[in-house]
């Protein structure tokens, strides 16, 4: 301890907060701060103890009693001291609670002093009415410094949050010895401009599945379906009925979106990986009980594998630190045994198996295809990877069967089986296999299944299951259809005279299809089971060409929500997939949709149909891009061109992104693959023949904003607008009619004339989630918003913000401090985020315009009794907006002599006799009635 320290320098103070180190060019506002007080009590320490008690705190979980330091302080005569010297000891402080509303903005501000060690943070912990951890924000203390340092960290309280509490204390096992004083937290009333549009996006979508015993001894299947929260199902495999279903839900409070990795441990008990928190669940099939174990590895957000071992251990493998870890549950405690990562591009354990005869799990890599096998009884790897491994992405699944290990690499894909015993690889690149994985060794000890969309001699095509025996080596087709893909394999045995014997069950793709075949009768049924749709987190958000607002789920298979601001109701559609980006071109959407870099065609004034094979489909599937894209994330329709321009990102591990031209009239796609070297392609702008690219850089290096010219095909200029960031990730054309963009967190305006870089200022500096984030627009008053997703700042936290940049002093005022992801703007002014599965609407009546005006005319003026001419007319808003989202309007259709001539809603003007007629349109909308310019019509004869 340090007690030189204990003048005061707290004037002398540097912000790490969510943006470590950055001294603001510009003024910023954080609405938390407007109207509002410090509530915290005692944030001085400086009261003294009352029964032994620090007046306002308490200590943290299992820490035993709080350390006021009367020698180092940044204010008056105390601090906090807050110490762990061992892994295993208590540490940390935490605070009264304190009445919040929910999405109300939350600034906890602290000064802090580092004095040894790392992982000091502060939370704001959110709780809801009963008293349930819902939510938590963390900030990172930083370095040991001689210096104290200003803490601050912010959030818009979740939407079920009723308290809110502040602790100080370390992540994970950390250790070291920090100072805290002058704790300040302010609380702010929920923004009366939002309102919560509920849910979008339904569907049914499980990744995987495993096979076990229910508490009633029966064979029974346990999968989680995609939802906000994820839930985990136990299926009776017998009678087909669900028997239990269970929220996934984190231990700081957040949903899980989805589960990859599901396992039956060797106890029976069955274990979960999840994303986006990456947290390890159990569920235990004989008390029907689901509980959260916690963060594997505290850094990571996702557990993409899980496999087995002995007396009860699993094991799993992570992203982004592609860590292997082991849970054992005589401990109940998880731990880290080895990162794979050997360099910035590698980031995934996408696969694991485990090989009882040698004591070994085997390792398979993402990003670049790489195996390993690690020895559990001296903690070494070796790399297995053969050459025929180079220039693929993926070791995506490996079963160990039979004493033979078997593996799927992608892309493909394709299938390798390796002997470890004669150290040899006897299967490498088998084009005939696709499936999620393998089947375990059958109960006849010699075959392992597979399945494979094959091409029988008649020219039909379809799902086979395949076999492969581990004695001869032999593989091949069953003939037998089970309708999907292979995701999930088991044997049970049913007692059922159809199924005699065991019988091997699976899924069938990813939507609740599943496939039973039984090896002794050759019986096979592909059931759609009755698992229950779930509402998904969104994914993206766009404004259609009527209007309306689109809300698409997050992974395939997802529908889609349409939301009418007019009538403010949300219609739900299905089965569209995970879109990465809309474009609109000559009156109907583009929807850009993973994986695979699809395409789709949607025309708004027709019906949604992707279910009914007797009707025209709409959204219309038009194709691939191929090439290696998997993501469109930009799309941009030039109708001057009659062309629609995609920007996209290949598939993981590999490097190369593309701008399509894709031409309406001939259906053709023109993929411009690596246009600009080694960078995707992330946003897009056009003006007069130029087209403005804004791409990341994917072997490092720093991202561009590129000119190409449309005519001739070519880039004109490549130039860094923003050093040190590695991609530009938003255009728009701003309130100047310069381009406005973002690179990460740095704003910056560039004049496409003088072609340079006017105006940047790094706003968001810790900002480093690169994948179509952030989102500008340019409201009604002229001032540009925006949110940002901010990617990683500490233990458990990703936050996220809504923005306002004042278009004239580019001043950034925060809105919302978390919880606002995406961002869409309909006609009318209203902002659109999403808030998980919710789409959020913010409607600032600064920004809300009304009707104007509407404006009439006629292909003629001039008619005869019988003739039919179509009319059109266009409606204003204020300030000079116009829109088509006319759904929820009362619209009348005027005549002064209907006898005359008359104006249907159909959009034909309709003569009848002799004469005239003056001719308008009558809009009442959200209160304001507008009539149009009267047009006058005049019929004559003859009949």
């Amino acid at each position: 301890m340090r007690s030189k320290w204990r003048s005061r320098v707290a004037a002398a103070v540097t912000f790490i907060m969510m943006f470590a180190g950055f001294a603001w060019a510009m003024p910023i506002t954080y609405a938390a701060n407007v109207d509002s007080t410090n509530v915290m009590i005692n944030g001085s320490f400086e009261e003294p103890e009352q029964d032994g008690r620090v007046p306002g705190w308490q200590p943290d979980e299992d820490a035993a009693a709080l350390t006021v330091s009367e020698s180092v302080y940044a204010d008056g005569e105390r601090s906090l001291q807050v110490e762990r010297l061992l892994p295993a000891a208590g540490s940390g402080a935490v605070s009264d609670a304190y009445a919040i509303e929910p999405f109300g903005n939350v600034v906890m501000t602290a000064s802090v002093l580092s004095d040894e060690g790392k992982g000091g943070k502060a939370d704001l912990r959110f709780y809801d009415a009963d008293g349930k951890l819902v939510s938590i924000v963390s900030g990172l203390v930083g370095e040991p410094s001689e210096k104290w340092q200003s803490l601050r960290v912010a959030a818009a309280a979740p939407k079920n949050a009723a308290e809110v509490k502040v602790a100080f204390n370390f992540n994970g096992d950390q250790t070291g010895r920090y100072f805290v004083d002058s704790v300040a937290l302010q609380t702010h009333a929920s923004s009366p401009y939002l309102t919560n549009l509920g849910p979008q996006s339904s569907s049914l979508t499980l990744m995987t599945a495993a096979f076990g015993k229910d508490k009633n001894g029966q064979d029974a299947l346990f999968t989680v379906a995609q939802g906000d929260p994820a839930q985990f199902i136990v299926m009776d495999v017998a009678s087909r009925e669900v028997k239990a279903t269970h929220p996934l839900v984190a231990l700081d409070g957040s949903n899980v979106s989805a589960a990859w990795a599901i396992v039956t441990a060797s106890d029976g008990n069955v274990y979960i990986g999840s994303t986006p928190n990456g947290t390890l669940f159990q569920y235990d099939p004989a008390e029907d009980t689901m509980r959260a174990i916690g963060k594997p590895v505290p850094t990571d957000t996702v557990i993409w594998t899980l496999v087995a071992g002995e007396d009860g251990k699993v094991y799993g493998g992570t992203g982004y630190s592609q860590t292997l870890f082991e849970y054992d549950p005589a401990s109940d405690q998880t731990r880290i045994l080895k990162s794979f990562k050997s360099s910035s591009k590698e980031s995934h354990i996408r696969s694991l198996a485990y090989d009882s005869d040698h004591q070994a799990i085997y390792v398979g890599g993402a990003d670049v295809a790489k195996l390993y096998k690690y020895d559990l009884a001296s903690g070494t790897s070796t790399a297995l990877h053969p050459p025929e491994f180079n220039g693929m992405t993926s070791v995506y699944d490996l079963q160990y069967a039979g004493g033979k290990l078997f593996v799927r690499v992608d892309p493909g894909p394709v299938m390798f089986v390796y002997d470890p015993d004669a150290a040899s690889w006897i299967v490498n690149k088998n084009t005939a296999y696709n499936a999620r994985g393998f089947s375990p060794l059958a109960p006849d000890g010699k075959t392992v299944f597979y399945t494979y969309y094959e091409t029988l001699p008649g020219g039909a095509q379809q799902w086979s299951l395949y076999s492969y025996d581990v004695n001869t080596g032999a593989y091949g087709s069953l003939g037998v259809d089970v309708k999907g893909a292979g995701v999930a394999f088991g044997y049970v045995q049913l007692d059922q005279s159809k199924y005699p014997g065991w019988t091997l069950v699976g899924l069938a793709g990813n939507s609740g299809r599943a496939f039973y075949y039984n090896p002794e009768t050759g019986m096979i049924e592909t059931p759609e089971l009755p698992f229950p749709p779930q509402f998904v987190e969104l994914f993206n958000i766009g404004k259609s060409i009527d209007g309306q607002i689109l809300s698409a789920g997050f992974i395939s298979g997802g529908g889609m929500g349409i939301y009418s601001p007019t009538r403010n109701e949300t219609k739900h559609y299905p089965q569209i997939g995970q879109v990465e980006g809309f474009g609109s071109l000559n009156e109907k959407m583009y929807f850009g949709v993973y994986p695979r870099a699809t395409i789709f065609e949607y025309d708004p004034a027709k019906p949604w149909n992707r279910t009914d094979p007797s009707e025209p489909n709409n959204p219309l599937r038009l194709g691939q891009l191929g090439l290696e894209q998997d993501r469109p994330v930009a799309m941009l329709g030039v109708e001057e061109e009659n062309l629609l321009y995609i920007g996209s990102y290949p598939i993981a591990g590999k490097t190369g992104g593309a701008l399509t031209v894709y031409n309406p009239d001939t259906g053709k796609f023109d993929v411009k693959r690596d246009i600009i070297a080694g960078h995707s392609i992330n946003s897009l702008l056009y003006k007069n023949g130029k087209l403005f690219m804004g791409t990341g850089a994917m072997t490092g290096g720093e991202g561009k904003l590129a000119i190409y010219d449309t005519a001739s095909g070519r880039v004109e200029l490549e130039q860094v607008p923003v050093p040190r960031k590695k991609a530009v990730t938003s255009l728009i054309w701003g309130p100047d009619g310069n381009v406005w963009g973002m690179a990460l967190g740095a704003l910056f305006i560039y004049d496409p004339e003088r072609r340079e870089v006017i105006y940047s200022n790094d706003l968001f500096p810790s900002a480093d989630y690169t994948h179509s984030n952030p989102r500008l627009t340019v409201g009604t008053d002229g001032n540009v918003y925006g949110t940002i997703f901010t990617g990683y700042v500490a233990d458990r936290t990703y936050t996220s913000k809504l923005f306002k940049i004042d278009a004239a002093s580019k001043a950034l005022s925060i809105l919302l401090e978390s919880n606002a992801e995406k961002l869409a703007q309909d006609d009318f002014g209203n902002l659109y985020f999403k808030y998980g599965s919710e789409l959020m609407k913010y409607s600032d009546p600064n920004l809300v315009v009304q009707l104007d005006k509407v404006q009439l005319e006629a292909e003629s003026l001039q008619l005869h009794p019988g003739d039919e001419v179509r009319y059109f007319y266009e409606v204003f808003l204020e300030r000079g907006r116009k829109t088509k989202e006319l759904s929820g309007a009362h619209i009348e259709y005027l005549s002064s002599r209907a006898d005359k001539a008359e104006i249907d809603p159909k959009g034909k003007i309709i003569a009848k006799q002799p004469g005239q007629a003056e001719l308008s349109i009558r809009i009442t909308l959200n209160g304001v009635t507008v009539e149009s310019n009267k047009i006058k019509v005049k019929i004559t004869g003859p009949f």
